[in-house]
């Protein structure tokens, strides 16, 4: 069986906050030995770290042993029910995972699709990429299962953002699994639907004309509960002081999913994305993504408890799941968002201790992005839970 441990620490000094963090994972079970030499290391720092990478690694190599490193920069990162942002930080998990069973890829390593097949990927990528939808779903398509797992990186601009042995910057990297490795994965929308599930009647671009074979905005005013006067009805600054503005305090999104998938359970099929405005003579509603038509669209917003009750949710099946065929949980990764975090759930750190209230105590680090990967999409305002099994 995998034996995984993590520590995380934040220290000014990369030194400290490397030995730190190194001290939790050693002792927990004692000094790393030999068996992690083979084994695979994921770490992610905060911005006041990110221009001690290359150090980071060779302190981290010395140290442990373990050659092989993934992992990225993020304005924000987690680990066990801790949040760090804003303050010099890292969090690192060490796997003894079986020899030959993954290999770390990046745009100068080879990618999952050469060598032996990738069952699943642990994917960093720079969301300043132009094609970065198209290039996620080609990567998807190179694994057996076309699944993937991780975020975008969400730190500075300027210099190397991405772990793949080495520190690099732009593209993509990460880690590809063969089938050895057991892998779990569910994501958290954390969404409230405003009223019931529409159809795309008429759309271009991004822009929603029709759903169900009326104005989309009337639609829209319609799940919100607004109602306007006739001679109101075509002018922005009305529809706008009408909106409840309370139950948008944390914005107004719309989820949309494809018009002949499969459901699941909460928002799991559902691409979240913002409504960016509102045309009220046209009667259009837009989004911040493109539309097809006959696709399914729910008007839905963003709050702390449909948060917490969904990122629950997800637990609790993963939990079944792992009970269900006599798993073991070895570790864990957490791919948030940086509007989540504080931001949704209240208080720094709470949505960290709400999944180790329920998860349990299992070596978790993670970070927020500014995107999140889960199969073959990228992601926004979701939180992409990742368990290692055995």
């Amino acid at each position: 069986m995998s034996v995984f441990r993590h520590g995380h620490a934040t220290h000014p000094q990369w030194s400290m906050a490397m030995e730190i963090a190194l001290s939790q994972a050693m002792g927990r079970e004692g000094p790393i030995g030999g068996g992690f030499a083979s084994g695979l290391g994921i770490l992610y720092v905060t911005d006041g770290l990110a221009p001690h990478l290359g150090e980071l690694l060779a302190g981290l190599r010395s140290r442990t042993g373990v050659h092989h490193w993934s992992g990225a920069v993020a304005a924000s990162i987690c680990a066990g029910g801790v949040e760090y942002a804003g303050e010099p930080a890292l969090a690192l998990m060490i796997a003894s995972l079986p020899p030959g069973s993954f290999r770390v890829f990046s745009g100068r390593l080879r990618n999952p699709g050469a060598g032996a097949p990738a069952h699943t990927a642990l994917v960093h990528a720079d969301p300043r990429l132009p094609d970065i939808a198209e290039l996620v779903a080609e990567l998807a398509d190179r694994t057996d299962t076309g699944f993937l797992f991780g975020a975008l990186t969400s730190g500075a601009d300027e210099g190397d953002t991405q772990i793949a042995d080495d520190p690099v910057r732009g593209g993509l990297s990460g880690v590809a699994f063969d089938a050895s490795v057991r892998l779990l994965t569910r994501v958290t929308q954390g969404c409230a639907p405003l009223a019931g599930e529409h159809r795309i009647s008429e759309c271009t671009g991004q822009f929603l004309q029709q759903l169900d074979g009326r104005p989309a905005l009337d639609v829209l005013l319609e799940d919100l509960g607004v109602r306007l006067p006739p001679k109101a009805e075509r002018s922005g600054p009305a529809i706008l002081q009408a909106l409840p503005v309370q139950r948008l305090r944390q914005g107004l999104f719309v989820g949309l999913a494809s018009g002949d998938g499969g459901r699941s359970p909460g928002f799991g099929d559902y691409l979240v994305r913002s409504v960016v405005g509102i045309d009220p003579n046209n009667r259009v509603v837009a989004v911040g993504d493109t539309l097809q038509a006959g696709d399914r669209v729910v008007f839905c917003t963003r709050d702390r408890d449909a948060a917490r009750r969904d990122l629950v949710r997800i637990i609790a099946e993963l939990r079944e799941e792992v009970d269900e065929e006599g798993l073991t949980i070895s570790g864990a990764l957490y791919h948030s968002c940086v509007a989540r975090g504080s931001h949704l759930f209240g208080a720094q750190g709470a949505e960290m201790e709400l999944i180790r209230h329920h998860l349990g105590e299992v070596p978790l680090i993670g970070m927020y992005g500014n995107g999140e990967i889960a199969r073959d999409r990228i992601y926004g305002h979701t939180g992409v839970l990742t368990l290692f099994a055995a």
